[in-house]
């Protein structure tokens, strides 16, 4: 056994990857009895700053930085299998293509390692509107409930924690962390790693994590995606392909107020209210459909136009804007904002079962007709006009929370059914799930604040409700509509239906009589 501790970190290659395909270029080497060193010549040089901010100030100073790097890979054998290890030293991790590499190998074996309640950092992407990374770290070690997890809508992408008494005899007492590779701290050298690193793809295999971290495989992302974008390209050009849905959506909030229309990469001609994805198509000619590739959807933009200049403002890539579901007979997966994700079987089947009840519930709840061209201020004042009783509440924002919070009431109150009514093109999961929220919160502060209230009738004093009397729940619902110029039912991305099963939940969890979401119809184009 080696005499000093050695950090290590430990990368498994895909099963068809050579040391040759992970590495980004071509390093000298040396054989070793036990495997194959790469390494990268690294001169001394001095750092950037030295010239950039003191000029020849310093031009005498011997101020020099060397970044060594270098990877081992070693092979190993498993009944019959040949399997290639890379540990990279210094900056050697810089010289590999970790996509070439098992991408949850180290989360999987710090889940087979730790406990729940043996973890000290976690490492999540949050899914339910714009993703967004975080890293939590608890002062000393907790449980994996010490930490904010939304197990329907996070994705776990590293962990670090203690290793169970029971494998502490393989893994010691300290600190393993896992993500694509597997770190620890360890007393193992060249001669005798290779026994530990056959005990990390034995704990990889193991499913013992699923006792503590079941929520884990809920929602995971698809590194190796290129047969799902096959499938992709291959609806795109031939609509009958089955078991594929294909639909555009912008995929963040736009104020739509400033926004004069969109146009697939040209600023001049006819602009469109929405973007849909036979406008995109029809942008395209014959010849360019036929030839569609990835790349051609990630270079194609959309751009969206002001209303005040005709300039562009904002763009996205076509790929960005592309959402995909492809279900199988085994699983289901998505394509959102530009990246795929698998989705549990099982949490796929809860998550639709709540949307269907939903809309089945709504099916009585209809709004006014959406015209061609026309905005959403537009159209709810129209809506409000429609109702023999409304009150227009659209851009009226209630200032409060301290700072500059603002909270939008709704967009239309009916005062006859006592309905909050938000409304909101369909335009991507963040918008919807943005939606959605605004109902939860302006709902929750209607019902439990009154300060709030007071604050709603100081800026429409004509509400029905008085502001010093705690409101009954079940007098109250709230109505989604969403406005879309598609003819078909009203479907919405996944994460969208997750958002809508949390805040129904939450609302019916305060006491509101129902909850209802309603497609607008959007009138098309005069021919």
């Amino acid at each position: 056994m080696a005499e000093k501790t050695n950090k290590l970190s430990i990368y498994l290659l895909k099963p068809s990857t050579s040391i040759e395909g992970v590495l980004r270029k071509d390093f000298q080497s040396i054989d070793l009895e036990n495997g194959r060193f790469y390494y990268a010549a690294t001169p001394s040089n001095p750092p950037t700053w030295v010239s950039s901010f003191f000029g020849v100030s310093l031009a005498d100073v011997d101020l020099k930085n060397r970044s060594s790097k270098g990877v081992w890979f070693t092979e190993q054998e498993f009944e019959g299998e040949t399997r290639i290890f890379a540990l990279p030293f210094g900056y050697g991790h810089s010289m590999i293509d970790k996509s070439k590499c098992v991408d949850d190998f180290g989360l999987k074996v710090v889940l087979n390692v730790v406990n729940r309640k043996s973890i000290r950092k976690i490492g999540k992407r949050t899914l339910a509107s714009d993703p967004k990374n975080t890293v939590e770290q608890l002062s000393k070690i907790g449980a994996i409930s010490d930490f904010g997890i939304d197990i329907e809508q996070d994705l776990v992408e590293e962990i670090t924690g203690q290793p169970k008494e029971a494998v502490q005899d393989i893994f010691g007492k300290n600190l393993v962390t896992g993500k694509v590779a597997f770190s620890i701290s360890m007393k193992l050298d060249v001669e005798d790693i290779h026994d530990f690193l056959r005990s990390c793809k034995e704990f990889y295999e193991k499913d013992d994590y699923k006792d503590d971290f079941e929520f884990i495989d809920q929602v995971r992302e698809i590194k190796s995606s290129a047969n799902l974008n096959d499938r992709l390209i291959a609806k795109l050009k031939d609509d009958t392909v089955e078991g594929v849905q294909v639909w555009m959506a912008i995929p963040e909030i736009i104020e739509w107020e400033n926004v004069s229309g969109f146009s697939f990469g040209k600023k001049s001609g006819d602009l469109l209210d929405d973007i849909s994805l036979p406008e995109f198509k029809n942008s395209l000619t014959q010849e360019q459909l036929e030839n569609i590739t990835i790349d051609v959807l990630k270079r194609k933009r959309v751009a969206a136009i002001k209303a005040t200049s005709d300039e562009e403002f904002n763009s996205w890539s076509v790929f960005q804007c592309l959402y995909c579901e492809i279900t199988e007979a085994d699983r289901t997966v998505i394509l959102t904002n530009g990246k795929w994700y698998e989705i549990a079987r099982d949490f796929v089947a809860l998550v639709n079962q709540s949307y269907d009840e939903i809309m089945a519930a709504s099916e009585d709840t209809t709004l006014l007709e959406a015209i061609h061209g026309e905005h959403e201020n537009v159209y709810n004042e129209r809506l409000a006009e429609s109702l023999p009783n409304a009150i227009m509440m659209d851009r009226r924002n209630i200032r409060y929370g301290g700072g500059s919070s603002a909270v939008e009431f709704c967009d239309v109150f009916d005062a006859d059914s006592n309905a909050f009514i938000h409304v909101k093109n369909y335009y991507g999961s963040s918008a919807l799930s943005h939606l959605f929220a605004q109902g939860r919160v302006s709902g929750e502060l209607f019902l439990n604040d009154r300060g709030f209230r007071e604050k709603v009738k100081a800026e429409e004093g004509t509400h029905p409700f008085d502001e010093n009397v705690s409101p009954v729940a079940t007098d109250y619902s709230i109505v989604f509509g969403i406005i879309s110029e598609s003819e078909n039912d009203l479907n919405l991305p996944f994460f969208s239906k997750v958002n809508l099963k949390n805040e129904k939940r939450q609302l019916r969890a305060f006491g509101f009589r129902d909850v209802f979401v309603t497609k607008i119809q959007r009138q098309k184009a005069p021919a």
